[in-house]
């Protein structure tokens, strides 16, 4: 198979900013860019012209082994570009545990700052661990006085698991990497008027947790340090000055450029890739070479069947 490219689903909530707008030449200000999306009513269409006629789940259905090897899943990594002019709801997300009782997968995620301001900063986790404290204050629609304000910067990568409260801060542009799932239960929406769902969001929410962050400033050398590990999904970053070599051992890659651009060779062929761009490596393409000057982030899964 050749690299698969597919086609970016946009949106636009009430937060959108201006930059997807600027980079993809949109008519509107669009808050977010899916770009690698299987979820039920979401799929991305693949623009490959030898399968141009398929949804990207048709077309695991027909090359599940040749794009995934043993993993017998029919969901892949979730990718998505956010651009926040402000921030976005005070949410959670289900488990493993919660969201098999409702017929859908644990969404995890995590998220990579591409550009940020100074001051910039997301929600992620709570300051108690108390629960009767943040149920009182999130049927008050106080919980915003409970929560972690962490400072975030560019090349800043954050692991938010299920069952933390979170919430994607303004002014922030960045890319969104996580598991399958699609459930979001809002608590607290800024006073915007949307619609909240505390008791759903109270069953699910774990106030232990809090995120994990790992920094990634930029090398001038070729590199690559680990991003986010999570049992389902695993995210590197990669520095290339030059040209850099990855084999995919067995499992498909998710490959987003977010600095800079370049050449992908592959079995005599060559694709290329340019910032914000994300392709699919199938497993079958065992080894594949990035050429030229960036950065970019190579996504796979943790956890494969047999």
């Amino acid at each position: 198979m050749n690299i698969i490219k597919l086609q970016p689903i946009y949106l636009s909530p009430i937060w959108s900013g201006e930059r997807l707008k600027k980079i993809r030449n949109l008519d509107k200000a669009t808050g977010i860019s899916r770009e690698v999306c299987c979820y039920k009513g979401l799929e991305n269409k693949v623009l490959n012209p030898e399968y141009s006629s398929m949804t990207v789940g048709e077309l695991l259905k027909k090359h599940q082994h040749e794009i995934m090897g043993n993993d017998i899943n029919n969901q892949l990594i979730r990718v998505a570009f956010m651009d926040a002019i402000q921030d976005l709801s005070l949410q959670v997300h289900p488990n493993s545990y919660y969201a098999q009782q409702i017929g859908d997968y644990e969404k995890s995620e995590s998220w990579y700052i591409l550009d940020a301001p100074d001051n910039a900063f997301i929600y992620a986790g709570t300051t108690t661990d108390n629960f009767d404290i943040l149920k009182k204050a999130i049927e008050e629609n106080k919980l915003l006085d409970y929560m972690n304000k962490v400072p975030v910067r560019k090349g800043d990568f954050i692991l938010i698991p299920a069952g933390m409260a979170h919430a994607f801060g303004k002014n922030i542009f960045g890319i969104e990497i996580g598991s399958f799932g699609g459930i979001t239960y809002r608590l607290y929406d800024f006073g915007r008027g949307r619609e909240l769902d505390i008791q759903n969001g109270l069953s699910v929410l774990n106030p232990r947790l809090q995120p994990t962050i790992t920094k990634h400033p930029k090398l001038q050398k070729n590199g690559i340090t680990t991003g986010v590990n999570h049992p389902l999904f695993h995210v590197d970053v990669l520095d290339v000055n030059g040209s850099y070599s990855l084999f995919t051992n067995d499992q498909y890659h998710i490959l987003t450029c977010v600095e800079g651009s370049f050449k992908i060779h592959y079995n005599e062929k060559t694709d290329f890739i340019k910032y914000t761009e994300t392709v699919l490596i199938p497993q079958c393409i065992k080894k594949y070479t990035l050429e030229g000057i960036g950065r970019s982030l190579v996504a796979y899964t943790n956890k494969v069947s047999s």
